[in-house]
């Protein structure tokens, strides 16, 4: 069945507005939590006699065209900002390799058990980018380490720094609707507002401090979201509500704002502040085109969908079935619609077809072209919490945050007090291997939002991003990863 949304929840989405099934649709999003994979982790118990351990933790340090030791970065950001995959560590004496090993770069620490008893070792960390070349970006390292047999020997804080060579800024190469860049006119409603650019960018500095919509008609800027998809380099203005028929808007992209630039990922700043004005549709006289190129990309127990805005819609809704051949009357229906959106609550290796119509006050589009696909499980992952509750009492604190457990699984809670996108490496702060389904968050500013998401833990590694939930005392806001 499809859930109607409560008066105090509302839709927001990672790259759109968007809308996710589990039998029904919720909201959806989704920059970076120091989560620590269980793997990173063992048993001081079962090493080797005569061996111990190191543990360390690591702080990146913020490139910059005049420094590349300046401006020591949070943390959070740090992996999704500099695009550094894994984090790999190495334990010498002298010339000679004790041992190694490797984590996802999120963790920001570590321990490597097994080492034999001894002084005068060296560790040396290596980030490793996560792009589709595979170098070496970060580096750090301490010396003089002493290790006693059966103890962990914690040498504190390693000071990651650049040692790339990119000097290149980065150039907007796309502006404008997402449907249609190169269109200034005729502009569906429902559309969001694409920017791409040349490079992998800096998540943490795409806001919307610095950029914006604003309407020619009277000045006013836009209330939406802005987010970042760094898989293709594009980030994304959102509206809150459909735009206005017939009416001039300009997106800005500012290079610097206050402060705050927009960089890419090894810090150098965006070469230039962009515009693009437009113009929306006139009002629908009958019903909307149906809607264009609809892809469905598979998940873990999810599929995105999305497509092209339509002219003349003001909602979409979306049909599935398991069975070829979906149509309107065979498919579940789900109802008002933004793209992208997020199908959750899917069984893998279950295939699942989907059509999509547009929707304004004549009626209901024809539907778009079919698209299917099929959900799989990342192997050896455990599946994340199936749903997250968060109470916003209507007093100042605590919230308490409620998901269901499976035995034998630990969890790791994520909070920002705003949207974490793209997923939960971009949180500011983490709570480690919670138990018990429940984090009661005490110390909360009135009136400030915060954003909650929750993964599974187990001796393989760590699972996808729960659904994330953002609000405050006064209203509360679902995302899908």
């Amino acid at each position: 069945m499809y859930r109607q949304k409560s008066p105090v929840y509302s839709s927001v989405c990672h790259l759109a507005m968007c809308i996710v099934l589990t039998s029904f649709f919720s909201a959806c999003s989704g920059s970076g939590g120091d989560a620590q994979s269980s793997g990173n982790l063992g048993n001081p118990d079962a090493m080797p006699p005569g061996t111990g351990g190191i543990s360390f933790q690591l702080v990146w340090q913020h490139p910059s065209s005049s420094s590349k030791t300046r401006n020591l970065a949070p943390a959070f950001n740090s992996c999704v900002d500099y695009a550094i995959g894994t984090i790999a560590a190495t334990v010498s004496s002298g010339t000679t390799t004790v041992t190694n090993n490797s984590w996802p770069c999120s963790a920001h620490q570590g321990i490597i058990l097994g080492v034999p008893a001894g002084s005068n070792y060296t560790m040396r960390v290596n980030g490793i980018s996560s792009g589709p070349t595979i170098t070496t970006t970060w580096s750090g390292q301490t010396l003089s380490i002493t290790v006693m047999a059966g103890q962990i020997t914690n040498v504190g804080t390693i000071i990651m720094s650049y040692i790339g060579e990119d000097t290149t800024q980065p150039t907007v190469t796309v502006i404008g609707p997402n449907s249609s860049p190169t269109s200034t006119t005729n502009i569906p409603i429902t559309d969001r507002i694409s920017v791409a650019f040349s490079k992998p960018m800096a998540i943490s500095t795409i806001t919307s401090n610095n950029i914006t919509l604003i309407n020619s008609s009277d000045a006013s800027t836009v209330s939406g979201v802005v987010s970042y998809d760094n898989t293709i380099n594009t980030a994304a203005f959102i509206s809150s509500a459909t735009l206005t028929y017939d009416t001039q808007y300009v997106l800005q992209v500012m290079s610097c704002v206050t402060g705050s630039c927009i960089t890419d990922t090894a810090g150098n700043q965006l070469n230039s502040s962009y515009t693009n004005t437009f113009t929306t549709e006139s009002a629908p006289t009958g019903t909307a085109n149906a809607p264009a190129n609809l892809t469905a990309e598979p998940g873990n127990g999810q599929v995105t969908l999305d497509w092209l805005a339509s002219n003349g819609s003001t909602s979409y809704n979306v049909y599935y079935s398991t069975s070829t051949g979906v149509t309107t009357t065979s498919g579940t229906q789900v109802l008002g619609v933004r793209a992208p959106a997020v199908h959750l609550g899917l069984t893998n290796g279950t295939t699942y077809y989907y059509i999509v119509t547009a929707i304004n006050g004549f009626g209901e589009s024809l539907p778009s072209v079919d698209s299917s696909t099929t959900p799989t499980v990342p192997a050896g992952n455990p599946l994340p919490p199936a749903s997250l509750a968060v109470n916003f009492n209507s007093g100042t604190s605590p919230y308490t945050v409620t998901w269901p457990t499976v035995s034998g699984l630990s969890y790791n809670l994520y909070w920002s007090t705003r949207p974490i996108s793209p997923d939960h490496t971009a949180a500011d702060n983490v709570i480690r291997y919670v138990t018990g389904g429940q984090f009661i968050h005490a110390g909360v500013t009135p009136g400030q939002t915060y954003c909650y998401i929750v993964t599974a833990m187990d001796s393989s590694g760590e699972s996808t991003d729960s659904m994330q939930v953002c609000g405050s005392t006064s209203s509360v806001q679902i995302f899908w990863p």
